[in-house]
């Protein structure tokens, strides 16, 4: 069934599936919808907020969402509140599954509170966006992507989860606290 595109026992799209399924019918056609991926700006919540906005609430730790690139002066923006995604490795180019070709890339980032590039700063929130490689010279719409967000586990870090959503709610709470001096 069409609308079961990466189901597999529950929400597991491919790159491929995203961009050549989901991604290509909302570039085409900005009305179009999926339950399981929402329409958000992204970048105006930090990210321990987007879990609540998504149509996913499980226990993946694995969130997706449509949203249009915030530009400023021709450049993408990637500041969001309390801090900002820093772009790390090199784009990766995404193929078509039967043909090779590619149809579109994706970009990894990961969360840094907020100002300081500085190790201290960088978080546990990675997010992989995918765009559309667009060939047709006509479409001139406002850039969409799909985002794939992951809150990575603090095992290996030495915090336990507990600690990073209290801090991580702790900053949000100054943020709106900020806002409203």
């Amino acid at each position: 069934m069409d609308s079961l595109v990466g189901y597999r026992y529950t929400f597991q799209p491919t790159p491929e599936e995203l961009v050549s399924h989901y991604l290509k019918k909302k570039t085409r056609d900005p009305a179009f919808t999926f339950p399981l991926i929402r329409d958000v700006d992204i970048y105006k919540y930090h990210p321990c907020e987007l879990p609540g906005l998504s149509s996913i609430q499980s226990d993946e730790q694995v969130w997706y969402f449509f949203s249009t690139l915030a530009k400023s002066g021709g450049r993408v923006s990637r500041k969001a509140k309390g801090g900002f995604r820093k772009i790390t490795g090199k784009d990766r180019v995404v193929k078509a599954k039967h043909s090779n070709n590619p149809i579109g890339f994706k970009k990894t980032l990961v969360f840094y509170q907020g100002s300081n590039l500085g190790k201290q700063n960088r978080t546990n929130w990675v997010m992989h966006e995918y765009q559309y490689l667009n060939k047709d010279p006509v479409f001139t719409g406002t850039e969409v992507v799909v985002c794939r967000l992951k809150r990575i586990s603090n095992e290996g870090q030495g915090l336990g989860e507990e600690n990073n959503l209290m801090e991580c709610e702790s900053q949000c709470l100054i943020d709106d606290f900020q806002r409203l001096m």
